[in-house]
Order: C-alpha cells, then sequence, then structure tokens
C-alpha cells in the first residue's frame, strides 16, 4: 500500500518533467508566421501596380507588358534563387533576401516617373518574391514528418492566405486617405517586418533539393502570386509520361487566366471604379479562395482528381464569361463583375489542389518532381504569352473580345482532359 502514493508520486514527477520539455520544444511550424508581414504587403500591393501604371500614361498593353515582365522575372528569378540555394546549400538567408529586396523593391514603386521605370522596377519585385516562394515547401519537408506534410503545406498556405487578404482590407482602409505612392510606402515598411521576425523564427535547413523525394503532395498549391505560378527551381527535363493532356491544359488556362486577371483593374478603372471598389473586388476573390483551400483538400480524397478539375475549369469558364455579358447589358455591370470575381477565386482551389492532386496520385515516385517542374514550366509560359496578350487584344478590339476570348480558352482546356477523365474511372 505504501508503494502506491510513490508511483503515483513518480508518475506526476515524470508528467510535469515531459510537459516541461515540451513547453521548450521548438515548434517547427513557427516560422510560418514570419511570412505574415510579407503577404500582407505583397496583397495589399497587387492592385496598386496596375493602378500606378494607369496613373503614369499606361493603358491595357502597357498593364499587360508590366504583368508579362513582372511573370518572366518571376520564372527567371525562381531558376536563379532555386540553384543558388542549393549550391550553398542555405534556406534561411534566400528567404530574408527575398523579404529585404521584395519590400525595398515595393518602396520604390512611388519613385516611378513612367511607365518604362514601373516595369524596371516591377521585374526587381517579382525576382526578389521567387527566393520566398519554393524555399518553404523544402523546409517544411525537412522540418516535418512525412506524414504531416500535407498538413503543414495546408497551414502554411491558408496563414498566407488570410494574411494576403488582410493586407487587401488593410488598402482598402489607407486608400481612404492616402494616394497610391503613399500606400506602397506603407506597405513595404510592413514587408520590411518580415526580416526581424524571420531572423528570429526560421531556423537553417540545409538540404540538396532532391527532386525525387520532394516531388509534389495534394496539400500543396502552386503559389500564386497575382495568380502566376512559382515553383521552378531548376530547368526541368522536359517530360510528359502520360501527362500530355494535362499540360496542354494547363497552357490554354494560364494563358486565358491572365487575359482575364491582367485586364481586370484596367476595365473596373474604366468604368468609373474607385481604389476602394477595386480593393472590394479583390478582397471577395482572395478570401474565398483562401477558405476554400482545405476544404477542396477533403474532397479530392474520395473523388477523381480529373473530375474535380474538370468542374473547376468550366466554373471558371462561365464566371469568365459574366464579364462580356456585364459589358454588353452594361447595367447590371458592377453585380455581374463582382460575381465573375468571386466565382474565379471559388475555382482556383479546386484547379490549384487537383491538378497537384493528380500529379501525386499518377506519377511514378522517380519521376515526380521533374513532371512538376515541367508542369509549371508550361504554366508560365501561359501565363507570360496572357499578359502579353491581354494588352494586344484588349488595345486593338476591346475588352469585350478579350474576356471573351479568356472565357473561351478555359473552356478549350477542359477538352484534353476528357479522354483522361474516362481513363481514371477504368483504373
Amino acid at each position: 500500500m505504501r508503494q502506491r502514493p510513490r508511483k503515483r508520486k513518480k508518475a506526476t514527477l515524470k508528467s510535469i518533467e515531459k510537459s516541461k520539455q515540451m513547453r521548450h520544444r521548438y515548434d517547427p511550424a513557427r516560422w510560418f508566421s514570419s511570412f505574415i508581414p510579407f503577404k500582407v504587403s505583397t496583397g495589399g500591393a497587387a492592385p496598386l501596380i496596375p493602378l500606378l501604371t494607369m496613373a503614369l500614361g499606361g493603358g491595357p498593353s502597357e498593364v499587360g507588358i508590366v504583368n508579362a515582365i513582372g511573370s518572366t522575372a518571376s520564372m527567371l528569378g525562381g531558376l536563379f534563387w532555386g540553384k543558388l540555394s542549393d549550391k550553398l546549400n542555405r534556406r534561411k538567408v534566400f528567404l530574408i533576401v527575398g523579404f529585404l529586396g521584395t519590400a525595398i523593391s515595393t518602396i520604390l514603386f512611388p519613385l516611378a516617373r513612367s511607365v518604362y521605370q514601373v516595369m524596371v522596377i516591377n521585374a526587381v519585385y517579382t525576382f526578389f518574391i521567387a527566393a520566398t516562394i519554393p524555399i518553404p515547401i523544402l523546409i517544411i519537408t525537412k522540418a516535418f514528418r512525412l506524414e504531416d506534410w500535407d498538413w503543414a503545406i495546408g497551414r502554411f498556405n491558408e496563414i498566407g492566405g488570410w494574411a494576403w487578404v488582410a493586407g487587401m482590407v488593410i488598402g482598402l482602409l489607407l486608400g481612404q486617405f492616402l494616394s497610391l505612392r503613399g500606400m506602397l510606402i506603407v506597405f513595404g515598411l510592413i514587408g520590411l517586418l518580415s526580416v526581424p521576425h524571420g531572423l528570429n523564427t526560421i531556423r537553417e535547413v540545409p538540404l540538396h533539393l532532391n527532386r525525387e523525394k520532394l516531388g509534389v503532395y495534394a496539400g500543396y498549391v502552386v503559389e500564386k502570386f497575382r495568380y502566376i505560378p512559382n515553383m521552378i527551381t531548376h530547368l526541368p527535363r522536359f517530360s510528359t509520361k502520360g501527362f500530355g493532356a494535362l499540360y496542354l491544359s494547363s497552357l490554354l488556362f494560364w494563358v486565358g487566366a491572365m487575359l482575364y486577371f491582367t485586364q481586370f483593374p484596367v476595365l473596373l478603372k474604366e468604368k468609373g471604379f474607385t481604389t476602394s471598389g477595386i480593393y472590394l473586388m479583390s478582397i471577395g476573390n482572395s478570401a474565398i479562395s483562401a477558405f476554400m483551400y482545405t476544404r477542396v483538400g477533403k474532397k479530392l480524397r474520395n473523388r477523381s482528381g480529373y473530375g474535380v478539375l474538370i468542374r473547376g475549369l468550366l466554373l471558371r469558364a462561365l464566371a469568365f464569361a459574366l464579364v462580356p455579358v456585364a459589358i454588353y447589358l452594361n447595367w447590371t455591370f458592377t453585380p455581374l463583375t463582382f460575381l465573375s470575381y468571386l466565382l474565379a477565386g471559388y475555382t482556383w482551389a479546386f484547379i490549384g489542389i487537383s491538378t497537384t492532386s493528380i500529379i501525386s496520385r499518377k506519377a511514378k515516385a522517380r519521376e515526380r518532381g521533374a513532371l512538376i517542374g515541367a508542369y509549371n514550366m508550361i504554366s508560365s509560359v501561359g501565363a507570360i504569352l496572357g499578359n502579353f496578350a491581354s494588352g494586344f487584344v484588349a488595345q486593338s478590339f476591346g475588352f469585350f473580345a478579350d474576356f471573351s476570348l479568356a472565357s473561351l480558352l478555359v473552356a478549350l482546356s477542359v477538352i484534353p482532359l476528357i479522354g483522361e477523365k474516362f481513363k481514371s474511372r477504368g483504373e
């Protein structure tokens, strides 16, 4: 009987010791919060760059070129930072450089006095943003256990998504009493906060990039910075390995998507929308996108990835088609364009997550990394082409033609996938 209190006391001491150890244990997800100021800054600044281009005399063509240059710089930046971080076997320093370079570039935007200067600053801006995109996924795959990767990547995406929305809400409020240039300075200063926070929370995780190990996971969504794919860390060897239909679909989708997103703020501005009105549209788009990430991931557990992707593309084609209708009817312009932009955000999770799910489930383990690299290369090329084409089509044929073509291309992107859907049913 005397031994029981001793055993009880021993068990109590062990539990106290364990709780102390857990309290001082490093939280591998702690550094996620260092991205919050960065995402607030980039989310808030995103609508301002096309508005600044237009304020300096730019039209649809110039906005398209600014975005195309940004897409190109982002793609090249992903290749540069990925290769350099592998060579030096360091990750943390490149995230800090990305935070710092992006914040400084944001503060430089107000100094632009011509559209050409905006183009140059935007190239530098997106080049530094590219340093922050692939590396978090690499750190997660090293810091977390394999069974926790999907949760960690999903959590990281969710935190970033809501921080992006918060940036737009802040932009909406700042727009009431600050100019475009003043707002960009504020967002640049907010972005600088990620530097000390990152230095304090991010742990260096030396690792060599192994495409075979990294692959692609269902919880990972191809990162969108103003709807630009950015997971190219090395120039991939081009290979289809049965995913040719998905690649063709992706190319059509990204050209159509950029025809839409590049000219959307230009159209709103031409129709008399203020900065606040454009922010409200963007908040709705980004908030519903962030809200849907986890929910779509759960749906994909028991459903065909191709089926979800096709439904997402068809709904997005319908969303894009609402804009030409709104332009034609005119009196329904505001509600229809808002609904269109809302549905565009809603469908992003369906398209992004289902694509990565298809590759992760159907590709061989050794080929996943190369296949996702090739997929993102094609997506980036589509985004660049779409940006350039959007300015030419809108300038030469009008917004009705631009948005109609965007809807048509997204609808056509479904055709290559139909056969793949029936194949996946038979397997």
